[in-house]
Formats: structure tokens, C-alpha cells, sequence
């Protein structure tokens, strides 16, 4: 049977008129729920090293195929244009950076998960959902960016077909 009195001297004062929320009772970490969390802490962990990683390998696949082609337009003449690797290289860079961050705010929500579950540390278990919070986000926007993209390439891939037919008829 639930308490509803009011008590003066509880900080949470529960409004009556408003719809119960989940806002309305503590949260309990039950030892199975707690489990769950960890094992989800060591993948996001696991996960988040292995892109640091990866992302660490393509910055230095990409720096080694630059050094490639300056060596290779200096020594062939006309083989390569080193000048227009450049952009490859800023592009490589760009996206490097914008893995970066989701893959960082991964792996420091798996850390702050699993000091938070240690330590029974509720400011801590808030910063770790922060973190994940901002991951999914980022992924969110990231993936309706290239959505977006992805249409807007079809509908150029579409318009050159047609100026194409259009051409071949004139």
C-alpha cells in the first residue's frame, strides 16, 4: 500500500494534478540490472578502443599513402600529382575527427558506467548516461546527414541520367 501524505520535510514534493511520471519513484539498480551494466560498460569499452584504434590506423594509412604519392610524383614525373592528394588528405582528417568525438564520449561513458557501478555513485551513473546521451546523438544527426546525402546523390545520379538521354536526342 503506497504513502501518499505529503511529508514537509522530503525535498521531492509530488504534484497530484500532473500524470504519474518516472519522476514519480526512485530508480532501483536491481543486482541483474546492475550486471546488464556492467557487461554493456566492458562492450562500450571494448568497442570504443577498438575504433580509437582504427581511427589511429587510417590516419596513418592515409599520412603513409600521402607520403606515397609525393614519392611517387617526384620519382615517376607525371605519376602522381602530389598537390592533388591534398584534399584527400583534409577529407581523411575531417572524417578521422568526426569519429573521434562519438567514439571518445563511448568509451568515457563505459568508464563513468563502470566506476559509477563500483562506487554506487549516482552523480557519476548520471555523467556516463551524458556520455551515451551525446554518443547516440551524434550518431543520430551523423546518420541523417548522410541520409540525406544518399538522396540528394540519387536524385543527381537521376538528373545526369536524364541530361544524358536528353543530350544523346539532341
Amino acid at each position: 500500500m503506497e504513502n501518499n501524505e505529503i511529508n514537509p520535510n522530503s525535498p521531492y514534493q509530488p504534484n497530484p494534478s500532473s500524470n504519474p511520471s518516472i519522476y514519480d519513484r526512485d530508480l532501483v539498480i536491481t543486482p541483474m540490472s546492475g550486471e546488464f551494466l556492467r557487461e554493456t560498460a566492458k562492450w562500450a569499452k571494448f568497442l570504443s578502443i577498438l575504433g580509437l584504434i582504427g581511427m589511429g590506423f587510417y590516419l596513418i594509412m592515409v599520412v603513409f599513402f600521402f607520403l606515397y604519392s609525393i614519392g611517387a610524383s617526384t620519382a615517376y614525373g607525371n605519376g602522381f600529382n602530389a598537390v592533388a592528394m591534398f584534399p584527400l588528405l583534409i577529407t581523411a582528417i575531417i572524417i578521422i575527427a568526426l569519429y573521434i568525438a562519438p567514439i571518445w564520449w563511448l568509451y568515457k561513458f563505459g568508464t563513468n558506467l563502470t566506476s559509477a557501478l563500483n562506487t554506487r555513485n549516482n552523480d557519476q551513473l548520471t555523467t556516463s548516461f551524458q556520455f551515451l546521451k551525446r554518443h547516440y546523438k551524434f550518431i543520430g544527426i551523423m546518420a541523417i546527414v548522410m541520409l540525406g546525402l544518399y538522396i540528394l546523390s540519387f536524385i543527381g545520379l537521376l538528373a545526369t541520367g536524364f541530361l544524358a538521354v536528353l543530350a544523346d536526342k539532341a
